[in-house]
């Protein structure tokens, strides 16, 4: 049996969970695929394993699309993260096993662990590389199929944190992959070099907090170590084109203080 994962804080209201998992692979997949909650993790409770799909696309029903849909997109964010052999394996696949979940305001984290479940049972049958799209984060197949059916719930696993040089040497900071847990991500601006590793931990545990259930409103107030309190205002993407953010997010800044 495997142990639901719990969302402790969780606070109902929130948006629709989003998880899109691309498993790419050189050979095709048993059908049906031999998934065991015991070996793969699927979770025995909880709306995620049925509210899970997947979707088979084949290069050979039309080449031109599959590249141009399934490869493309991806294959620059997998030389990044894998390098330029995995991108070359990538690029040859022959089959794509699209897994996506879609659930509203769920209250436990199964529907994550059921898509990685699945992603597990592909990558033990053959898929090279995973790619999680709304992380922006690519996996070796190996890595996704040596993950601990019985592990606990790792948010850094789950979102990924990125940095850019802004105008004026400051950094721009900013997650991927909250949609996951129906919550908007999360944006900081103005950061100098050397407070990156801070905004990279504050990041992370805002996201902690967010897939745990808690919600973050416009308005609403994070305490930072150093005492300042970030007021959360809804991000606007138009004006900092350097974010690439997709979907609803929150910006967090020191909010400009009004004298009555």
């Amino acid at each position: 049996m495997t142990a639901l994962w719990p969302r402790e804080s969780y606070v109902t209201g929130g948006g629709k969970a989003q998880i899109a998992l691309i498993a790419l692979s050189s050979v095709k997949l048993p059908d049906p695929l031999p998934v065991s909650r015991k070996k793969h993790g699927m979770p025995d409770e909880g709306d995620g394993p049925e509210a899970i799909a997947i979707v088979v696309k084949d290069r050979s029903e039309d080449a031109a699309w599959f590249v141009e849909q399934v490869l493309a997109p991806f294959t620059e964010l997998i030389a990044n993260d894998l390098g330029p052999s995995a991108a070359a394996t990538a690029l040859a696949a022959e089959h794509a096993y699209i897994i996506e979940v879609e659930l509203d305001d769920p209250d436990d984290l199964g529907h994550v662990q059921a898509a990685w479940a699945l992603a597990k049972c592909v990558c033990e049958e053959g898929a090279a590389v995973v790619i999680d799209v709304y992380a922006a984060r690519a996996h070796l197949g190996s890595e996704v199929a040596g993950l601990a059916p019985g592990r606990r719930f790792d948010v850094m696993h789950e979102v990924t944190l990125f940095f850019e040089e802004l105008s004026g040497g400051t950094l721009a900071a900013w997650s991927l992959g909250l949609r996951k847990f129906g919550r908007p991500d999360l944006v900081l601006l103005g950061i100098a070099p050397e407070a990156a590793t801070e905004a990279a931990l504050l990041l992370r545990d805002v996201a902690s907090t967010l897939a745990d259930g808690e919600r973050l409103e416009p308005g609403d107030a994070v305490g930072v170590p150093d005492g300042r309190r970030l007021t959360a205002t809804v991000f606007q993407p138009e004006a900092h084109p350097e974010v690439a953010v997709d979907g609803p997010a929150l910006l967090l800044a020191v909010a400009t203080a009004v004298e009555a």
